[in-house]
């Protein structure tokens, strides 16, 4: 058994040394009903004295809201620029809201190159204020840490959890209001983060409800190879011991995943699911690589329609590619 989370892990940590520490907190949403995903990310990197806050929305006209920033900050806090995250109960509810200016994209694929969407894309005032319930320790892969060895690799963190969970609340963008009850998944890690310790990454999440749902990860690294997840079903959680998956992408320029199918293992127990993405927001992280040449990250987020086991779900599908001439470096995965 390794070390086990405690309620104060939903807060903040002491900083470490390590340059490229960071302290980074995430949920993601897809509700069916209303049309409406998204997802909101701190990312905090306080030995460097910013954070990487983002916030996307999916909106059912096919326009996606979306703004990054590099906000200064003097402490590792649950603040950071216009975003704020409020823990009311640990594992259970938690509060994240919103209220800044977000880029109006017809289409997120503008995003492969963001100078010129931040340039030339029109823009709207934004508030989000979500309220985030998930289900307990007992439903957290990450709850024993040494569970975060079975899905993330090395120099993605030293620590690291994830959960599912249900959003609730309103969306406003411009003049439009949404209501939101959505479903996906809560993330948060600590340590130093190097967003180039992977090769490919593909990371799947989809629930039918508060009692039924899955979170996937198939993560390759120089190193390292990963298959694992957990499935949470009528309160009892399964660590998943593989998955077999076959992925459908579109041609190019973009190669967006079209569909994705999977089969998904527990001891003596089997899940299937097709999930079909609803969109694309691509994001890139850019750094040399071993051989002194620009390496080129691409990190593609998508809300998704799931049939799980035959029940209607609902979720989210991140994809990471190392990027080689253009092309996402695992298309056969």
């Amino acid at each position: 058994m390794g070390e086990l989370l405690q309620p104060a892990d939903e807060g903040v940590h002491e900083v470490g040394p390590a340059a490229n520490w960071n302290e980074s907190r995430y949920i993601d949403f897809y509700d069916t009903t209303s049309g409406v995903g998204g997802w909101l990310r701190i990312g905090n990197r306080p030995n460097e004295g910013r954070a990487e806050m983002s916030v996307a929305i999916n909106l059912p006209d096919g326009t996606d809201a979306f703004y990054f920033e590099r906000a200064p900050i003097a402490a590792n806090t649950l603040r950071s620029g216009n975003q704020e995250w409020e823990v009311l109960t640990p594992f259970d509810e938690t509060i994240v809201r919103y209220e800044g200016p977000v880029l109006l994209l017809e289409d997120g694929w503008a995003l492969t190159d963001p100078k010129v969407a931040f340039k030339t894309a029109p823009r709207a005032d934004c508030r989000i204020e979500l309220r985030v319930k998930s289900f307990g320790i007992e439903s957290v892969m990450g709850q024993d840490q040494d569970q975060h060895h079975l899905i993330f690799l090395p120099g993605q963190a030293d620590w690291h959890y994830q959960h599912l969970c249900r959003c609730t609340g309103t969306v406003t963008i411009g003049d439009r209001t949404f209501e939101v009850n959505g479903r996906g998944g809560k993330d948060h890690s600590w340590g130093p983060r190097n967003w180039h310790a992977k090769i490919y990454l593909r990371w799947l999440i989809g629930m039918v409800d508060d009692d039924f749902g899955f979170m996937l990860t198939r993560a390759v690294g120089p190193t390292k190879k990963t298959r694992s997840g957990c499935v949470w079903q009528d309160g009892q959680f399964h660590i998943v011991d593989d998955f077999e998956m076959r992925n459908v992408y579109a041609d190019g320029p973009n190669y967006e995943l079209l569909r994705t199918d999977v089969v998904i293992h527990a001891g003596d127990r089997e899940w299937r699911a097709t999930g079909t993405p609803q969109h694309w927001v691509p994001l890139r992280h850019r750094q040399p690589g071993p051989d002194g040449s620009e390496a080129t990250l691409r990190i593609v987020k998508s809300p998704t329609s799931w049939i799980i086991d035959g029940h209607e779900g609902a979720g989210m599908c991140e994809y990471h590619d190392l990027m080689v001439a253009g092309v996402p470096v695992a298309l056969d995965d």
